[in-house]
């Protein structure tokens, strides 16, 4: 078995002062200014890097003419990039400075076949001017609650565009800028260590009143989001054909520890709609419970269980622009090979992202003692989140695919690869190849009825 301790990725990083990193002030209107000149309007360094690999920022992308829409594949705009050059387990060493303790970990666990082809890098991506707007008020107004836990006065997306803390990071990642409703079909798939496959599929729907601006003021959604939820969802299992009709509704809120996620499931064997008081924390879930629940994302809910700390910024290899990983051409037999994933159909970039830490508290229980999240400056977008046991050593690694996602619109997160280097199992969740399209963004748009345990319980009983 390959032990891999924790490392404090001190080399390369930013460093923030311990003083910064206790700071909790709200941004000052002069460095919101930061937003409208040296940053982008979500927080971003405009400028790229010195030595030229990381270009800067480019806020007039056009989007592909061949683009159909909302719910059609995404065109790949730069199909015609060549790869810059490719890490290998022989050559890892070159660049073990600008990889993560979990990316370096699957070159020593799959030496044979895992690899990193690096292009061009490209930072084209923009989210909407409303978002925009809303973020450039939150850096004067958004504050944290009950002890970091929480959010007041935040709206739309990115409640920190200039981050001084751990937690303000991991809110932005949480509580990001985009569509305020989707739905869709996608894929699950468990590839065990010996080849063997589990398939899922699943139809969720999603409705956000906290992304939507169009509708809704921050005074109408409720300054601490205790009236209204963030987020309604409601997921129904297609596949595999045990768990087919199953069902799960979520209500999630934006102070978490004040207002918990509240959820209900349907089971089709006993046809009722029950409360489901374990979807939260480290509770399993997924297809093969093999991740969870709060690892889905990079991290999701309550934050309160750890002491997060920021400890600056770094430049790294990150999977970005990945559109042809999702190309409907592909079978999900194409993209997802034995240990991990197809590095044919994967495409690495230069990027800077945030290094988050997360380390639990001495009196909370958790499976995860230590967590380190590596977040992209442009969207906020967790990439890599590496876990660690309770000895310290690296247990899971996740990595995250992203697109331009041009109805967002912005950089999204795509298919998420959930790597268990003890067990050689992974999962690789939200694939789109084989269902048909995408799904579809701010599109007739489900009332509010649609998100109650009621309805949960009628659409798994068709």
């Amino acid at each position: 078995m390959m032990i891999i301790k924790k490392s404090l990725l001190a080399v390369g990083m930013t460093a923030l002062t311990l003083a910064s990193v206790q700071v909790m002030a709200k941004v000052s209107p002069e460095e919101a200014e930061r937003l409208k000149n040296d940053l982008t309007p979500v927080g971003a360094e405009r400028a790229g890097n010195e030595d030229g690999t990381i270009p800067a920022w480019n806020p007039n992308f056009q989007i592909p003419a061949e683009y159909n829409g909302t719910g059609s594949y995404y065109p790949n705009p730069y199909k015609d990039d060549e790869v810059l050059f490719t890490i290998t387990a022989e050559n890892v060493d070159q660049y073990k400075d600008k990889l993560t303790p979990g990316t370096q970990a699957m070159f020593k666990s799959y030496p044979e076949t895992f690899e990193m082809k690096v292009y061009p890098s490209r930072r084209d991506g923009r989210y909407s001017s409303l978002a925009e707007q809303e973020v450039f008020k939150n850096a004067t107004r958004s504050e944290l609650i009950e002890g970091g836990n929480g959010v007041t006065n935040a709206f739309v997306g990115f409640p920190f565009p200039i981050p001084k803390t751990g937690i303000e990071a991991l809110w932005n990642q949480m509580i990001r800028a985009g569509s305020y409703a989707s739905d869709g079909k996608y894929s699950q798939m468990v590839v065990y260590r010996n080849g063997s496959r589990l398939h899922g599929r699943q139809h969720t729907v999603r409705y956000s009143p906290f992304q939507d601006a169009e509708n809704h003021t921050l005074e109408s959604f409720g300054v601490n989001g205790d009236v209204n939820p963030r987020i309604y969802q409601l997921t129904q299992t297609l596949k595999p054909t045990r768990e087919k009709g199953k069902g799960v509704l979520v209500h999630e809120f934006i102070n978490p520890k004040l207002k918990p996620r509240a959820a209900w499931s349907y089971i089709p064997g006993v046809r009722r709609v029950r409360r489901a008081p374990t979807i939260n924390y480290d509770s399993p879930q997924g297809l093969g419970n093999m991740q969870t629940t709060d690892a889905f994302l990079g991290f999701n809910g309550a934050p309160d269980k750890y002491n997060w700390e920021l400890l600056g910024k770094k430049e790294i290899y990150i999977p970005y622009n990945n559109y042809d990983f999702e190309n409907p051409e592909l079978s999900y037999d194409d993209i997802l090979g034995q240990g991990h994933a197809n590095p044919e159909h994967m495409r690495y970039e230069l990027h800077r992202v945030w290094v988050v830490r997360g380390v639990l508290k001495d009196d909370e229980r958790h499976v995860y003692k230590t967590r380190e999240l590596f977040i992209d400056e442009d969207s906020w977008q967790t990439v890599y989140a590496d876990h660690y046991d309770n000895r310290d050593v690296l247990w899971r690694t996740t990595h995250i695919n992203t697109i331009n996602m041009y109805d967002l619109p912005g950089i999204g997160g795509r298919t998420e690869l959930y790597y268990d280097l003890i067990s050689r199992d992974y999962m690789a969740a939200n694939l789109f190849n084989e269902e048909g399209g995408v799904p579809k963004m701010n599109h007739e748009v489900k009332q509010l009825s649609y998100f109650t345990p009621n309805n949960l319980r009628k659409l798994g009983m068709r």
